[in-house]
């Protein structure tokens, strides 16, 4: 797999239009980085561009590529996809890996930084550190806006430390504090040879404890009917875009969240993957409380595709929580 700057560099266009058309949904990374930002590329999205490209050639628009259809092209994507089986394999292994591992998150052997304990604020991502000390920062999408080093190097959410190292879902990542702020030097998981800089300025050094950074909703609503939304739903999806759904080829096999049943009393039952039993919660039209975490409040919407009506929610898990952003959305079809 290959990253953004070279993908862009193969057809001669920006990293802005790359960004622009999976905006549009019209392309989507092969593996997206949800902590870091990182975004990768694979042999089908370097087929999938030379279509873009080709098909903007012909006249077509934006929005005619986004529903363009042809047999001959998805067998093609259907083959290519057979051809990178091993990196998804390997992928999926690295996945449960910094989900499981446990050995570096414990930090038994933590050492202490008072100067490092504390809240701090995002200010920019710089590609070097000699950039990031003359704030020369780049666009970027990492996701961690808001760092918080809990006293004796707690671990919460993806993130522990110790005196000099962050870690970030596992990951190392040294840092130094200069003159209020903190430089981390973020690490690729997949490539040692690259980084980039986050640049944090230190709000305060008050002693958090986990309760204290939790991102919290107001879960207290007056319940509105949605007749739409009554009856028993099941997942098909699951999607950090909702432009980039596709009807024909949707994920169900690693889908946590497996049905909801709303009923007309704005009770919901909400239904796991390997669980005997379905919890209970509360929902309104546009919101469903605590669907997966207390004190949150996911949006729901539906959306149309070729005469079928689905519908999306927000998957609101600790990386709302602690981190302040929404991962992705599950996208659910109604039972007749």
């Amino acid at each position: 797999m290959i990253r953004i700057g070279d993908f862009a560099k193969i057809f001669a266009i920006s990293i802005k239009t790359v960004r622009y058309y999976e905006s549009m949904g019209l392309i989507t990374p092969k593996y997206i980085d949800i902590y870091t930002g990182y975004r990768y590329y694979d042999e089908a999205n370097i087929k999938r561009m030379q279509e873009i490209l080709a098909l903007k050639k012909l006249g077509f628009s934006l929005e005619e590529i986004h529903n363009f259809k042809e047999e001959d092209i998805l067998k093609k994507i259907d083959s290519l996809e057979k051809e990178v089986s091993n990196i998804e394999a390997t992928l999926t292994l690295l996945k449960e890996f910094s989900q499981k591992g446990k050995s570096v998150l414990e930090m038994e052997n933590f050492i202490n930084d008072e100067k490092a304990i504390g809240k701090w604020e995002l200010q920019g991502i710089a590609e070097t550190m000699t950039k990031a000390k003359s704030k020369e920062y780049m666009e970027d999408d990492y996701q961690i806006k808001e760092l918080y080093l809990l006293p004796k190097g707690e671990n919460y959410w993806i993130i522990s430390w110790t005196k000099g190292i962050i870690y970030l879902n596992g990951v190392a990542n040294n840092y130094e504090i200069d003159n209020n702020c903190m430089y981390v030097t973020i690490n690729d998981s997949l490539d040692s040879n690259n980084s980039k800089v986050a640049v944090y300025q230190n709000i305060n050094h008050n002693y958090y404890n986990i309760e204290d950074i939790k991102h919290k909703d107001d879960t207290n609503f007056t319940y509105v009917k949605d007749d739409s939304l009554v009856g028993f739903w099941h997942s098909v999806d699951f999607v950090h875009n909702p432009l980039s759904f596709n009807p024909d080829a949707k994920e169900t096999t690693n889908l946590s969240l497996e049905k909801l049943n709303f009923r007309s009393n704005g009770e919901v039952q909400i239904g796991y993957k390997n669980n005997n039993y379905m919890r209970f919660s509360k929902y309104t039209k546009d919101y469903i409380a605590d669907l997966i975490l207390p004190d949150t409040l996911s949006h729901y919407f539906y959306k149309t595709i070729n005469n079928h009506q689905y519908l999306f929610i927000e998957w609101k898990s600790g990386d709302y929580v602690y981190g302040g952003f929404i991962s992705g959305y599950y996208v659910l079809e109604k039972e007749d």
